[in-house]
């Protein structure tokens, strides 16, 4: 199972990484319209929609709303795209919280019109967050720093939880996820920003604020993942999809960064690194 996570994960992770590095932010957007559609096919299962055709219809809806947000990034629309991504944040920090007072629902069929709605706020935001830190002075550097620190975050929980791990972080959700294993996230991520810092020759302020900012969005990363287990708990599924091998779904694999991106478009934009 492992290897063959890794043999989907390492070609995924190579072609990301060229793409950032050598396309355009239209290029970008445009790529991620596919994963926001193939995302919002399942998004459409796990909120309920049995049918096939109602599936195709959510998904076509969540690719449209996207494609027309896209304005959002003119600069005339900045404030409107910042409100946006403050919204996302507050709605992952209620998450958040839900998911530390209520245990999941039992498992059903039937369709959730929360989830539905539900599903706009979670999918969208992030391929705008994104797009914008892509945009942004440098922007090619700082988007690869935010994508990589969600997978160095599940690598080091991952191992630091198989090798350590007693202590479980939400057993009723997701039982293979260990508090050693956040910690094992926290300690991997804090050296990666470290080194960020220095590869972006930030001053002793700058690099404080980032190792911050690195240590919140380990943490809301987190949140997207064992939400999106939550939501496959509640509809009795393992996997959200099959098209990724060793991995599930599509959102199997985008869970942390539906989290993360907005949190990091947020806090990057207000700070002093021309993002």
């Amino acid at each position: 199972m492992l290897l063959q996570r890794i043999l989907t994960a390492v070609p995924l992770g190579i072609l990301s990484i060229w793409f950032i590095l050598t396309q355009s932010s239209d290029a970008l957007f445009y790529a991620l319209l596919v994963v926001v559609f193939i995302a919002g096919w399942e998004w459409a299962q796990l909120a309920g929609l049995n049918s096939v055709f109602l599936r195709l219809v959510y998904a076509f809806v969540v690719l449209a709303v996207a494609f027309f947000s896209y304005s959002l990034l003119d600069q005339e629309f900045l404030p409107w795209f910042k409100l946006l991504m403050a919204i996302t944040f507050l709605w992952w920090l209620f998450i958040i919280y839900r998911m530390s007072i209520s245990d999941p629902k039992a498992p059903s069929s039937e369709s959730s019109l929360l989830k539905i709605f539900t599903g706009f706020l979670i999918l969208i935001p992030p391929i705008l967050a994104l797009v914008y830190i892509h945009q942004s002075a440098d922007g090619a550097h700082w988007l690869l720093y935010s994508i990589i620190i969600v997978w160095i975050a599940d690598s080091g929980a991952y191992f630091s939880g198989r090798k350590y791990g007693k202590k479980k972080l939400a057993v009723k959700i997701s039982p293979g996820k260990t508090v050693e294993g956040l910690y094992g996230a926290v300690m991997a991520t804090t050296v990666y920003t470290f080194a960020a810092a220095l590869f972006f020759q930030l001053d002793v302020m700058q690099t404080a604020i980032l190792l911050i900012i690195g240590f919140f969005a380990t943490l809301i990363s987190v949140a997207g993942d064992l939400y999106i287990s939550l939501l496959k708990r509640e509809r009795g599924v393992k996997d959200s999809g099959s098209i990724l091998p060793g991995h599930g779904g599509v959102l199997d694999r985008i869970d942390s960064i539906t989290s993360s991106a907005p949190f990091f478009a947020l806090f990057l934009g207000v700070m002093v690194f021309n993002v």
